[in-house]
């Protein structure tokens, strides 16, 4: 039988520390890790601490933050059915670890489990059911999901929707004018590359006023491989053009599990009809909005009686 691999576990190992979280914005990294902290203040988390789709980490590592700025002992674990590269080494992540099937060795129970755009990735039923089998009584469950609401969601839309045709100039515009200036001999450049040329200046007018077109690099991209297809480099031209593909590729099929896995949680009334079907009591989702971002999500808090 063959295996699906995880179109995430190549952009775990990449090294970089989180999804959907624009590295360079301090203030997106403060809100998230200010809701990471409030949420925590709210319930008071037992040990041991379990961050389903932990990714890279980065709720593991805010977590620990939050211990030490409390004085607080917390034993604080990621999992993740994705291959993972964490930057920071220190922290306690278990890759390729589905946690519809997770469980602690020695029949232990957990204390709190938490999720920042994880478990809606999973079979939720399943997973859900058998979190409430490994939370101890009195344990909790905090997880921020992705909604249709969201500014994650209406971005990633409208990357989405750019991306078939991002990939179609990439094969065909940009391979023939690359091919060209790569191959020419000072006679000037054939009429394929130059209605080539014509498609690909009239492709970057018509969406280049979108944020979703800058978001996707395709302009600097395209320049430097070409500048470099000119310039006779063949190999650096050959490399950014495969590479640029493939991270488009990639990105795409992540964004199918993006909109899948937000299709998959239907609304706040389905949430928690469901969580509380998984055995979970004094249910609560509740839609998350930050002053200056807008949406990002439900949150869902629950408990096991």
């Amino acid at each position: 039988m063959k295996t699906i691999k995880n179109p995430w576990s190549n952009y775990w190992q990449k090294g970089v520390k989180a999804s959907f979280l624009d590295e360079r914005s301090r203030l997106q990294n403060y809100q998230m890790r200010k809701f990471w902290f409030e949420r925590m203040d709210e319930l008071t988390p037992k040990s041991p601490v379990v961050d389903i789709g932990t990714g890279n980490g980065i709720v593991v590592e805010w977590l620990s933050d939050y211990a030490a700025e409390k004085g607080k002992k917390l034993d604080i674990t990621g999992i993740d059915s994705a291959t993972l590269n964490p930057p920071n080494k220190r922290l306690t992540l278990l890759a390729e670890t589905p946690y519809e099937t997770f469980s602690l060795p020695k029949n232990k129970k957990v204390g709190t489990f938490v999720s920042h755009y994880g478990m809606e990735y999973g079979n939720l039923d399943v997973g859900l059911e058998n979190l409430a089998r490994q939370l101890k009584r009195g344990g909790s469950l905090v997880a921020l999901v992705h909604s249709k609401e969201s500014v994650i969601y209406r971005k990633s839309s409208e990357i989405d929707e750019l991306l078939p045709s991002v990939i179609k100039h990439l094969k065909k515009s940009v391979y023939i004018l690359q091919q060209a200036l790569l191959t020419q001999t000072g006679r000037g450049m054939p009429k394929s590359a130059q209605e080539a040329e014509q498609r690909l200046n009239q492709f970057v007018r018509k969406h280049q006023q979108k944020q979703a077109f800058h978001a996707m690099n395709f302009v600097p991209a395209t320049k430097h491989l070409l500048e470099a297809a000119a310039a006779g480099k063949k190999a650096e031209s050959q490399k950014v053009f495969e590479d640029y593909l493939a991270n488009v590729t990639e990105h795409r099929a992540r964004l199918t599990t993006l909109f899948d896995a937000t299709d998959s949680l239907g609304d706040i009334s389905d949430i928690t009809r469901r969580v509380e079907a998984a055995g979970f009591k004094e249910v609560k989702v509740q839609q998350v909005q930050f002053p200056e971002t807008g949406i990002v999500g439900n949150c869902i808090q629950a408990t096991k009686a």
